[in-house]
């Protein structure tokens, strides 16, 4: 198969040059925009089962007008004293009145309600304990990441700029904004900002690391303009099928398509450019070698991608829409790149010719094939010539070795199993600390409680009680009360319902205290507030649903706080009264979203960490044919991985300090697959050449053989593949270091650890221990070993 590629590809080289490039360019005349067929947003991936979601749906259908997915957060403070009267004033006119001006009749259609400390009843609750903090609240219909929220989030800052610069603040005022709004608008920046520097510094590193390894500008830009050209036509391919409504696309998606088709693709690209080499060196003319290159190791490159993109594929079984969407996109944009390799880059091969290695002459008098190219990288020292010395060194002491580099791993294994459960949902926790939404919720969390970030909202349905009467106001005061009675172990700030609209709080309190004080007219105003805010008033539901609004303790945002949320769970259906048992309850607001979320991530983790290393191994079998050392290749990539997360979290631990919450959670779930399918594509260039060495030297001597003759290639890939990873260090959001981090430290590991000491200390362990017949299982039997010494003549 491959050897007819290899003869179409190089006879017909201008052609498939041409076809790629047409490719390109109906690609970017004629395909959407990355921008333009995006999903935004975490919480908005959860399957439609999840608790959380079937809450929000009840709260739509029955607070059809006052459902607020997100909100704008205005947090003013003083730090010479409390905030009064006239601070309030401004926050009803002055900033009221140029709000008005300023946002759009559009715009003004997105918003749910706008509240101010100064209303009667509910501006209690905008007032901090402390009363140096007030809030103004803008309610949105959008959710926290929906583009639509950044043109009011713009001119509502735009705002307060403009009343800074003119002096218009009362005199010691601080204005800051905050809101899972404006959280969202700024993630979608540093989400942005991220991929813009990711891409940028991973041409860069590839270009670097390319020109650092071949010393030839020619065969440094082969690889580069071949993945160049697969990405710039797999992007578009992949806005279309969005489009079209094959399938969905995340944001942060195309940060992943872009690193891993540089860093596999590229890897492919050396492991050709390396055989052509050879066959050059042999005296082929430039299409022989082509059309040779792609014969001998087109099978490898194509078994090794096959890894790669069937077993990050297995991530299409997760529930969880974002990673769901990465095991459909991220294997489409892969067969790209391995197509490009194969078809772009062997007729670039083919119109350099010799010159490819300019400015190193071709020797076409040589007599046998030989690795010249890697002759060229050893002697240059990019890569130590480190690869015999440890061939020799394995050969002798195989399990000293092996046993010694398990022992000093281990300890990071163990961390990992540890730590592997500490994981971080905060999407606050991954904005820079200059974000305006992190300075604006710091202010916020110096004065009001840290539950304040995200109320939790118990939602309770009973079609055969009404609430707006007598007996069902007795009803929820039970449990209001109740709920008061346990806020030490629930871990309860405030509770607010309608027997208690405006909660527990000393500023509720004083303010419920004035309004009884005043006009009958005021308390039946307040009183109509509350029946608005807390009961439905839509269609049968009209009576029939009310909410309880609880505030946490804890930070909503964390673990902690989803362990508040599953206690409430618990303690719920004991503290609900003889007249509300049997009805529907359901719990909504951030920390539920961020407790399914993290219940959907535990389910889809389990799942793949059994799916994708079976997927592996059955192409490992079938590759290989060999079944012992294809499980010993799952396990010491499984080992590579722990080892891996263990570091990670060692260093991230120590670098966030006492706040640190632990990895972000998409770290563990995307490290686990791809380190399983890219560790193994090396482990497959190296037992394919440990198989073709042992036509001529026996099951032993091939492993030692194979590993000094691939070490430099093979190291230089890894070094590749680990660059690509690390240039999503450059990128601003604390979950792209973690992943850059974790993955190019795995990379290193599975390249300078595993497949170089691990796998062939196994190796000559079996044949050792092993000589007779189980050990010629692990070799190649007699019939194979003619056949790939035929294939070298």
């Amino acid at each position: 198969m491959f050897q007819v590629l290899g003869n179409v590809v190089a006879r017909f080289w201008p052609i498939w040059l041409a076809l790629w490039v047409l490719a390109l360019a109906l690609a970017w005349r004629f395909a959407p925009s990355w921008q333009t067929v995006v999903d935004f947003g975490e919480v908005g991936s959860l399957p439609p089962r999840s608790p959380s979601v079937r809450g929000d749906r009840l709260c739509q259908e029955a607070f059809p007008n006052d459902y607020a997915p997100s909100s704008i957060v205005l947090v003013f403070t003083r730090a010479d004293g409390e905030v009064g009267e006239k601070d309030f004033e401004f926050t009803k006119r002055e900033l009221t009145e140029r709000l008005s001006r300023s946002i759009s009749t559009e715009q003004k259609d997105l918003i749910a309600a706008r509240r101010t400390p100064d209303e009667n009843g509910s501006g209690a609750l905008l007032v901090s304990p402390d009363k140096k903090s007030a809030l103004v609240l803008v309610e949105l219909k959008t959710p926290f990441q929906d583009p639509r929220n950044v043109a009011i989030i713009d001119s509502i800052e735009k705002v307060l700029e403009q009343l800074r610069a003119e002096k218009k603040l009362p005199a010691g005022l601080e204005a800051a904004v905050a809101g899972s709004a404006v959280a969202g608008r700024d993630l979608d920046r540093a989400e942005a900002d991220s991929v813009r520097a990711i891409e940028v510094w991973t041409i860069v590193i590839v270009i670097a690391l390319l020109m650092l390894l071949y010393r030839a500008p020619v065969a440094a830009l082969i690889p580069l303009a071949t993945v160049f050209v697969a990405v710039g036509v797999a992007l578009p391919m992949l806005t279309s099928l969005a489009k079209a409504g094959v399938f969905s696309l995340s944001a942060d998606l195309r940060v992943f398509i872009t690193v891993l088709s540089y860093g596999a693709g590229v890897d492919y690209c050396m492991f050709l450019i390396a055989r052509y080499r050879e066959e050059l060196d042999a005296g082929a003319q430039p299409r022989h070698a082509v059309s040779r290159a792609i014969a001998k190791v087109g099978g490898a490159i194509t078994a090794s991608a096959a890894t790669v993109i069937f077993g990050i594929g297995a991530l299409a079984f997760a529930h969880f829409a974002k990673i769901h969407q990465a095991g459909l996109v991220i294997p489409l944009a892969l067969t790209v790149a391995l197509l490009g390799t194969l078809t772009f880059a062997g007729p670039l091969l083919a119109l350099a010719g010799p010159w490819a290695f300019w400015p190193e002459r071709v020797d076409r008098t040589a007599k046998h094939a030989r690795p010249r190219l890697l002759q060229r990288l050893l002697h240059g020292r990019v890569i130590p010539d480190l690869w015999p010395k440890l061939a020799d060194l394995l050969l002798r002491r195989p399990g000293g070795v092996w046993l010694g580099t398990v022992a000093v791993m281990m300890p990071l294994v163990i961390i990992a199993l540890l730590h592997r459960d500490d994981t971080n949902f905060n999407p606050l926790s991954d904005l820079p600390p200059d974000a305006p939404s992190a300075v604006g919720t710091r202010a916020l969390e110096k004065h009001f409680p840290v539950g304040a970030l995200g109320s939790v909202v118990i939602l309770v349905q009973n079609d055969h009680l009404d609430f707006s009467g007598d007996a069902g106001v007795k009803k929820i005061d039970s449990l209001t009360q109740a709920l008061i009675s346990r806020r030490d172990e629930l871990e309860l700030a405030d509770v607010r319902s309608i027997a208690l609209p405006l909660g527990t709080s000393v500023a509720a309190r004083e303010q419920l205290t004035e309004i009884k004080g005043k006009k009958e007219n005021v308390e039946s105003a307040v009183r109509e507030e509350a029946e608005r805010y807390y009961l439905s008033r839509e269609g049968n539901m009209a009576g029939h649903v009310t909410r309880i609004d609880l505030t946490l303790d804890t930070n909503p945002l964390n673990r902690r706080g989803i362990a508040s949320l599953e206690r409430i769970e618990k303690a719920l259906p004991e503290l609900l009264p003889a007249g509300l048992r049997g009805s529907r309850i359901e719990i909504i607001g951030p920390t539920a979203s961020l407790r399914d979320l993290s219940d959907v991530k535990r389910d889809d983790e389990r799942l793949i960490q059994i799916l994708a290393p079976v997927i592996v191994f059955v192409l490992l079998v079938i590759l290989l044919r060999r079944v012992i050392v294809s499980a010993y290749l799952i396990v010491s990539v499984l080992f590579s991985y722990f080892a891996t997360l263990g570091l990670t979290y060692l260093v991230f631990s120590a670098l966030g300090g006492p706040d640190f919450d632990g990895l972000d959670w998409k770290v563990p779930i995307f490290l686990f697959t791809i380190l399983v399918a890219v560790g193994e594509d090396y482990n497959i260039f190296l037992l394919t050449r440990v198989q073709e060495e042992q036509a001529r030297h026996g099951p032993l001597n091939a492993i030692p053989i194979a590993l000094a003759r691939t070490g430099s290639v093979i190291s230089s890939c890894g070094l590749i593949m680990a660059g690509t990873f690390a240039s999503l260090l450059s990128g601003s959001l604390r979950a792209m270091k973690e992943l850059g981090f974790a993955l190019a430290v795995g990379v290193m590991i599975d390249t300078l650890v595993v497949r170089p000491i691990l796998v062939p200390a196994f190796l000559i362990l079996v044949q050792r221990i092993f000589p007779g017949r189980f050990g010629r299982e692990m070799a190649l039997g007699e019939r194979e070993s003619q056949t790939a010494a035929s294939q070298q003549n």
